[in-house]
């Protein structure tokens, strides 16, 4: 399938590609991440974190594909650690529900509801005759301009927000996409101003973070966990771009990822007809990620944050920090190494519900997630599994193994938590 249209909103070129030289990748992984160095990594110690990041994230997805991955350090905002920036395109919604079914290959895949299409068409400029999806959003302000994140509607309206989503390249790339131009498919900044732990098989340093884990996470947002709701939340009346975003009238704009198509609430606002969860792509709205249209949470564990500026405090293109009776960090458990906070001393650890997300949105994964709900791993494991000499195993049984001593690792104490940006 081709891209139609190219609506690039961030492109970057890299120089000097890392190699994986020195790293025991996966026989059987079939995604290659190209790694380039935008600034100051090749040769430091953040060279092996990345290359380890990196690694994981080929080690268990199988779509034959290539991303290219600008990464570096520099000075971000206040509290960020790390931070990612993607070339996104906007594309039929209707396109993508059609490549989720062709390249699901899981049971995951099979059970998974997608939404409902409109029985009538949209006359989109680019895509034609296209169909939409019904879901719940900010209301409009006066005049159709900007939105209202105190308010909700139910919008049928079968308009461009409706028939097209904005995604990363590199998901669209899972999804059979081709085309694109020549550059990187993302970009990973690291702040230099944190201290970083890149050895995690001692544990995670008090007052430092953990490199691999919140690499793994940022990769993970490249990948396409994204969410349309930081858009609706960042151009709203409270928001850093929120002049701009008063005078645009949302119904024909694109703003939805792929993950938002299984972004549900039980409809708080009481605003979608009937009594069954909604589709959510609102900002605040208690939204969770859903495989069954909406009726449960995932592993009845997998709510989303609600939007940095209107919300819960934090980017919507996370989990959600929830509340923990045994305190953890800052008071909070980790759904997954998607969560919005890595705190200082904490060892990152990706859970099935990370892989669920992952599954749904297109990438195939070596893991039947729905039979291995219990599967974690942490950074340790990866470190030890991809630096090691290898053995005469395949990856698969490691990763088999890893899923039943996932939370066997200790780890040191954790510190304040602080924010990671999508």
């Amino acid at each position: 399938m081709q891209i139609r249209k190219n609506v690039k909103t961030w492109v970057a070129c890299g120089v000097a590609a890392i190699g994986l030289m020195g790293v025991a990748a996966p026989a059987q992984a079939q995604l290659k991440i190209n790694l380039v160095d935008n600034g100051g990594v090749t040769g430091s110690a953040a060279e092996l974190g990345f290359k380890i990041a990196a690694g994981y994230w080929e080690s268990v997805i199988s779509t034959n594909v290539t991303i290219n991955l600008g990464v570096g350090y520099s000075a971000l905002g206040t509290g960020i650690i790390g931070s990612t920036g993607s070339a996104r395109y906007s594309v039929a919604t209707e396109d993508v529900i059609d490549a989720l079914k062709a390249v699901g290959n899981s049971a995951l895949d099979a059970s998974a509801v997608l939404p409902t299409l409109s029985t009538t068409t949209f006359n989109d400029p680019t895509f034609g005759a296209v169909h939409g999806i019904s879901m719940v959003r900010n209301a409009a302000r006066t005049g159709n301009l900007g939105i209202n994140v105190n308010a909700s509607q139910y919008d049928t309206s079968i308009t461009t927000n409706n028939v097209r989503l904005t995604v990363t390249e590199a998901n669209l790339k899972a999804l059979g996409y081709t085309g694109f131009a020549a550059g990187n498919d993302a970009n990973v900044t690291f702040s230099s101003a944190f201290s970083f732990d890149f050895d995690p098989t001692n544990g995670i340093t008090a007052g430092q973070m953990d490199f691999i884990g919140v690499a793994i996470h940022e990769i993970g947002h490249a990948l396409g966990f994204t969410s349309g709701v930081d858009l609706y939340d960042q151009y709203s009346g409270v928001g850093p771009n929120a002049s701009i975003g008063n005078g645009v009238n949302w119904n024909n704009q694109s703003a939805g990822s792929v993950l938002d198509l299984f972004r549900y609430s039980s409809d708080p606002r009481n605003v979608a007809p009937g009594t069954t969860p909604v589709l959510d792509w609102s900002v605040g709205t208690a939204s969770y990620f859903s495989l069954d249209g909406g009726n449960t949470q995932f592993d009845d564990g997998s709510l989303m944050s609600t939007g940095a500026y209107n919300g819960d405090g934090r980017q919507a293109s996370h989990f959600k920090d929830t509340a923990s009776s045994a305190g953890g960090c800052n008071g909070y458990n980790q759904i997954g190494v998607m969560d919005p906070t890595f705190c200082y001393g904490e060892m990152g650890v990706i859970t099935a519900t990370d892989l669920a997300a992952f599954d749904a949105i297109g990438w195939n994964i070596n893991l039947d997630v729905l039979a291995n709900k219990g599967y974690t791993i942490n950074t340790a494991q990866i470190y030890t599994a991809l630096t090691a000499v290898p053995e005469p195993l395949s990856w698969a049984t490691m990763l088999f193994g890893f899923a039943l001593a996932g939370g066997a690792m200790r780890r040191r104490r954790a510190e304040a938590g602080v924010a990671i940006a999508a």
